[in-house]
């Protein structure tokens, strides 16, 4: 067995161990509750996001980037909201999430999205924010904005596919890299 499916049962471990949490979801209102919270995260991470990352692309230029740019806030709320009830989900069911080829996407999307949101703020931020009311961003930041829509895309998909997608338990010896089946517990 691979050290990386080595790793995932130890991270399946660890997530299982928050029972209370795992008990909470599998009451009769907790995981609509958490699903619940997790599309409105969603709707208000996505919904704000959008905006800010079109008028980068030069969608309604008469709006300031400074007056759209206070919607940021916002999307910091909304992806609080979603990442608090997506640890719920891995820490109830974690078998389900951590051998989902479809969560590791999520995850790759996900940190694609936050590499090129930090990269925009330590590199462009400043420089981008200080452009009058009618200015056009900057190449770079109408890039950035582009892989933040496709980012946030992938997510969004990655996510909607983790529910078709359940992995069963391996058979035989996996020579895969990532494993995308339960193992069985050494």
């Amino acid at each position: 067995m691979s050290s990386i499916h080595t790793f995932q049962i130890e991270l399946v471990k660890a997530f299982a161990s928050f029972t209370s949490v795992g008990a909470f979801m599998h009451t009769h209102w907790g995981w609509p509750a958490t699903e619940s919270a997790h599309f409105i995260g969603l709707s208000l991470l996505i919904g704000t996001l959008v905006p800010w990352d079109l008028r980068l692309l030069g969608v309604g230029r008469r709006i300031p980037l400074a007056a759209a740019h206070q919607f940021v806030p916002w999307v910091i709320a909304g992806f609080a909201l979603t990442a608090i009830s997506g640890v719920m989900f891995l820490m109830a069911e974690p078998s389900e999430y951590i051998y989902n080829v479809a969560f590791h996407f999520k995850v790759l999307f996900m940190a694609i999205a936050g590499a090129n949101a930090l990269t925009f703020y330590l590199t462009i931020g400043r420089r981008t924010l200080a452009i009058g009311s009618n200015g056009d961003a900057p190449r770079l930041a109408k890039a950035m904005a582009a892989i933040s829509l496709a980012a946030w895309i992938g997510v969004i998909v990655s996510g909607r596919l983790l529910t078709f997608y359940r992995p069963g338990w391996c058979e035989g010896d996996s020579a895969r890299v990532v494993a995308d089946c339960v193992l069985p517990r050494p």
